[in-house]
């Protein structure tokens, strides 16, 4: 018969608890598992799970016990740090891991770090600063492992003056390459209107200027766009505070397919002159 827990009790002096060291070994002969590597853990006064480690945090435990001191006993290798400093009582989870077959163990939790060597794929900046509609992404390409990844087109944008309704050119996104960068990050879309490329304003640039100032700034480019989709946009306090007005994308009237350059890992001299028509489907 095996048993999924045990319990023991002794006494310790208050005030002149000992060693952990020595605490540690007297554990492992009470239950009997002087070859398991254990950690060992109590709870506070708030029901917080804590650890012992050392004569410090030793000292602490006993000192602060009232009147009892609960210790838990766990295997090393199924320690769940994320319960440390938690209320683990009133959330009731067993702190105690039980002692059983190999086969109905449970596997223990993926201990998750701080993250180290990692590097930054994406980034919106300047929410603060920007007026709501509006939206600026920061992309990180590291070498040249993947491309930019966004075809943009030549359209038409409709904004409101104080004169009404005024049609201007736009540049717009036309197609996200499936697996590029900018699909991955989730922060640009089909439609998008572009506004600023590493803060130099689009208007009144051609396809061909706009498509070069990408490629010049593709290792670090920070793009100001209105979204298309404006229901994921950040919602501040005042909600249409510092608008520029609201432009709609024109050209997907079948009159005319606007022409649209893709960005990938090229050199400027290594682009392809031939322009490829984009049909957008709304």
């Amino acid at each position: 018969l095996q048993f999924g827990a045990e319990f023991r009790r002794f006494s310790l002096d208050r005030y002149k608890p000992g060693k952990f060291e020595d605490f540690y070994k007297l554990i492992l002969h009470i239950h009997h598992i002087a070859n398991l590597e254990v950690m060992i853990g109590y709870a506070d006064v708030h029901g917080d799970l804590l650890p012992i480690n050392n004569d410090d945090n030793f000292f602490k435990a006993v000192s602060s016990a009232h009147p009892l001191l609960r210790v838990f006993i766990q295997r090393q290798d199924e320690v769940d740090y994320s319960n440390f400093g938690t209320n683990t009582l009133s959330r009731k989870k067993k702190a105690l891991v039980t002692l059983r077959n190999d086969n109905l163990r449970r596997r223990p939790h993926i201990n998750i770090s701080m993250p180290h060597d990692f590097r930054p794929v994406s980034s919106i900046i300047d929410v603060d600063i920007l007026p709501e509609t509006h939206r600026r992404v920061r992309l990180y390409r590291h070498g040249c492992e993947k491309p930019l990844g966004f075809y943009i087109r030549d359209g038409t944008s409709v904004r409101v003056t104080p004169h009404g309704l005024e049609k201007v050119p736009g540049i717009f996104i036309s197609r996200m390459v499936p697996g590029g960068l900018a699909e991955s990050t989730g922060l640009l879309a089909v439609n998008d209107e572009v506004l600023e490329v590493n803060g130099i304003e689009v208007a009144g640039k051609t396809l061909d200027q706009v498509t070069d100032m990408m490629i010049a700034n593709s290792h670090n480019l920070i793009i100001t766009v209105k979204p298309a989709n404006q229901r994921n946009n950040i919602i501040r306090s005042s909600r249409m505070s510092g608008s520029s007005g609201q432009s709609t994308d024109s050209t997907a009237s079948h009159h005319s397919l606007p022409m649209s350059h893709v960005l990938q890992n090229f050199h400027p001299d290594e682009m392809e002159s031939d322009e490829e028509a984009d049909i957008v489907i709304e």
